[in-house]
């Protein structure tokens, strides 16, 4: 398998960002597929359906994103260029500003609705998050004692999820990760 390459001439930053995305939208589908062809998935048809519902707005996003930010690059009238810095020192002097747009380029600041949102690298008493998602399986995250049960729609065998505890004893919250890095919902 040949290795992707940028076109001569291509913005870097540009093919990177559309290579992020590439990855991500690999890792939706793969873990996806995988619990299909397990026989986990509850209603595969709707599983696999989700990923057009969720990738087909992020690639939508990437686009338009990235369209805006190559007409900033090459301003070319001095109205163009005025917006350009304005907009770069008020984005430069709010610091939520500037990580949102981090995310946004990143990848890593979007998500899918209000229930599948990216999780940070947790820390946790076997690891780190990103650690334990190395294995290509969900991770069940509970406090100390807690047994939490996966929900009967989780596309994922109840033996098959990674269990592990919150670092901090303080937390008392119960998180379900997906192989791709998002939340998933605990409650149907």
């Amino acid at each position: 398998m040949r290795a992707a390459r940028r076109a001569p001439g291509a913005p870097a930053r540009r093919w990177r960002r559309r290579r992020n995305t590439g990855l991500q939208d690999a890792a939706n589908l793969s873990w996806k597929l995988t619990a299909v062809l397990r026989g986990e998935a509850p209603d595969p048809d709707a599983l696999l359906d989700s990923y057009q519902a969720e990738r087909h707005p992020i690639g939508t996003l990437v686009l338009r994103s990235s369209g805006t930010l190559i007409r900033l690059a090459i301003a070319h009238t001095p109205l163009q260029r005025a917006v350009r810095t304005v907009a770069t020192r008020l984005l430069g002097a709010l610091r939520p500003a500037v990580d949102r747009v981090v995310g946004q380029i990143s990848g890593i600041g979007l998500s899918y609705g209000p229930t599948a949102r990216r999780a940070p690298d947790h820390d946790l008493r076997e690891g780190r998050l990103y650690e334990l998602l190395r294995e290509g399986e969900f991770v069940l995250i509970a406090p100390d004692g807690a047994s939490p049960a996966l929900p009967p729609t989780a596309p994922v065998s109840p033996t098959r999820a990674v269990r592990a505890t919150w670092a901090d004893p303080a937390r008392r919250d119960t998180l379900l990760v997906r192989p791709d890095g998002y939340t998933a919902p605990l409650h149907t």
